[in-house]
């Protein structure tokens, strides 16, 4: 996701915001914000010349620390400058990778680990008062089974017509290559109707999709009922006026029931669609990945969900070049995508991150022969996706109105059910549209990512 940038202005200085990372690290950016504003702060247009600049980074991999350490830089240019006064980094960075920040980004003013995220507008408060402010302020290990926060009241970065809603914190899997549950702690579930009072409240703000994430969807309840209930939580959820879209986001595959296929199937507002990293379809690499699952339980989940969920859309990441993964394993992961079990799908390369279990593994694989793995794997993506919407020519799909386009004869962007926002495939509709409408409208071209489509009557 690109960062997402929104300058600040209040009577106690100037403060403007980095978003970095996934969507519940967009999440904890809008609390933040949210938490300001109800201390008064108010948004500006101006981040270059802004008292003080909070980045909320991601620690996720090497790539996503080195581009937090990226913007970090240039914003203590621009503080050596004179530009900005300050510079705060908060967010999964900070608690993990503290020696890093010291190291590589020495004039950095204060730092708040995500586990610290509600004492924002104290740091700002502190800095402001008097100017100086230790770095070790806010460094909180993540709660075993403990704080569950509030994410109502934001100031949502995305357009008025979606939103994400975290219905639980952490994670409570072993997953070899995963640091999150160092960073985020264990799992906990978010109460119930706190679930639904902030989703009442992004309808009443103007939402029309909800977008549900956490570590885990599917594990939802089993610290706090000894049962999973997310389905429970889905179907109070379309009853909340003015929703009409609900997209499931990060199942686990092991944790899919039959009550949730039975759901998927049957409400019309949760789409068929449903977010599911496998990571892999070899059974040995799964075993080393500790993923508890097998390439024949996954097959069996997917046909079973096939055959129960009319028009199901799967959407999956992988990552291609695990420790000890052989060409021929690669082949099998290579052959699943061909098959076409799965309908939109993104790999990472695998990187070798030295807080995860994976860093202890034997057979690592140099790294010109994990960039070519993800390489054929893309390409073949792309292939199977394009040949996919070819043949949803003629068809026709509703839309959910983004906005405008670029294009003069298409000139609204817009997303089919089967596409979340940023990481999917776009429709360019004729004519001018609301953004949050939806609109039926016919597949007249596939573009290969992109469908070119016109309203029915």
């Amino acid at each position: 996701m690109s960062p997402t940038i929104l300058p600040m202005k209040t009577a106690l200085g100037s403060v403007a915001f980095i978003s970095l990372g996934c969507p519940k690290n967009l999440i904890d950016s809008e609390t933040m914000l949210g938490n300001i504003a109800a201390e008064g702060f108010v948004v500006t247009p101006e981040y270059q010349s802004a008292d003080v600049v909070v980045v909320n980074t991601c620690g996720f991999l090497s790539a996503s620390r080195q581009e937090s350490l990226d913007h970090i830089n240039a914003l203590l240019k621009l503080k050596a400058k004179g530009d900005i006064k300050r510079v705060v980094v908060a967010g999964c960075m900070v608690g993990n990778y503290r020696g890093m920040l010291d190291a590589e980004a020495p004039g950095v003013d204060a730092l708040l680990s995500v586990n610290d995220r509600t004492r924002l507008s104290d740091v700002l408060r502190e800095l402001n008062d008097s100017g100086e402010l230790a770095r070790s302020i806010a460094i909180s290990d993540p709660d075993e089974r403990g704080t569950v926060y509030d994410d109502r009241a934001r100031l949502r970065i995305t357009p008025r017509h979606y939103a994400y809603l975290r219905i639980s914190e952490g994670c409570d899997h072993k997953c070899s290559f995963c640091t999150i549950p160092s960073i985020r702690g264990r799992f906990r579930s978010k109460p119930r109707e706190q679930i639904l009072e902030e989703a009442r409240e992004l309808a009443g703000d103007g939402a029309k999709e909800l977008i549900i994430v956490a570590q885990d969807s599917t594990y939802y309840g089993l610290d706090s009922e000894g049962r999973k209930s997310v389905h429970e939580v889905l179907g109070d959820l379309a009853k909340v006026d003015g929703i009409e879209w609900i997209r499931l986001m990060y199942a686990y595959p092991t944790q899919v029931t039959d009550e949730l296929i039975d759901l998927l199937a049957t409400e019309p507002k949760l789409l068929a669609y449903i977010d599911m990293p496998l990571q892999h379809i070899s059974t040995e690499v799964l075993q080393r990945m500790r993923r508890g699952s097998t390439g024949d339980t996954t097959r069996r989940l997917l046909e079973k969900m096939r055959a129960r969920i009319p028009n199901l859309t799967l959407r999956s990441t992988f990552i291609v070049g695990f420790p000890g993964e052989t060409e021929e394993q690669f082949n099998e992961l290579l052959e699943f995508i061909r098959e076409g079990h799965v309908d939109r799908a993104g790999a990472f390369p695998y990187s070798d991150e030295d807080q995860a279990t994976s860093y202890e593994l034997d057979g690592k694989l140099a790294p010109d022969v994990i960039e070519d793995r993800h390489r054929r794997f893309m390409e073949l993506n792309r292939d199977v996706l394009f040949a996919a919407n070819d043949k949803l020519v003629g068809q026709t799909i509703q839309l959910l109105v983004e906005g405008p386009s670029q294009d003069p004869k298409y000139p609204t962007m817009a997303r089919s059910r089967a596409d979340a926002p940023e990481i999917d495939c776009s429709a360019l509709l004729k004519g001018h549209h609301e953004p949050g409408s939806l609109i039926n409208a016919r597949v007249v071209r596939s573009l290969g990512y992109d469908l070119l489509c016109e309203p029915t009557a």
